[in-house]
């Protein structure tokens, strides 16, 4: 099925617009920690957040997320999973993530664990983009539940 076949299977089956859209895509690839089981995460209900690198919203002139915007999430070879509707967005640095949102990305056990894991992340991503990491670099904070299988 297409991302715009599962898209309007999603409008039709909740009752919305079949002229709204969706904000974007995820695909939740990653180093050290495959997209197949960040998916199944999210769909066991472990997986409610995520971190972006603000600096790269920036550089790319792309506009941030917020609250009540849908996103599919894609599988293997781009094929549609699911549906996520963002619940809270914020911009939050680095230094003052707390571990509650690391347990709400569900992926790290505590914020030291989340800290050495993204910083390298943001470093690699930073040398890639065009942003230098610092303790203080703000990241964008993303909430969202699954609404549509």
């Amino acid at each position: 099925m297409t991302e715009y076949e599962y898209w309007q299977k999603f409008l039709k089956e909740k009752g919305l617009d079949p002229e709204s859209k969706y904000a974007g895509v995820f695909g939740f690839e990653a180093k050290g920690f495959a997209g197949t089981e960040r998916i199944a995460s999210l769909l066991a209900g472990k997986k409610r957040a995520a971190f972006f690198p603000y600096s790269s919203y920036a550089i790319d002139n792309e506009v941030l997320p917020v609250s009540d915007e849908h996103y599919l999430i894609l599988g293997a070879e781009r094929t549609p999973v699911c549906v996520i509707r963002t619940t809270r967005v914020q911009i939050v640095p680095f230094d003052q993530v707390t571990m509650e949102m690391v347990l709400a990305e569900g992926e790290d056990s505590s914020v030291e664990e989340w800290r050495q894991k993204t910083r390298e992340n943001l470093e690699e991503e930073g040398q890639v983009v065009g942003f230098e990491f610092e303790p203080d670099i703000k990241l964008v904070y993303m909430e969202f539940e699954v609404v549509g299988r």
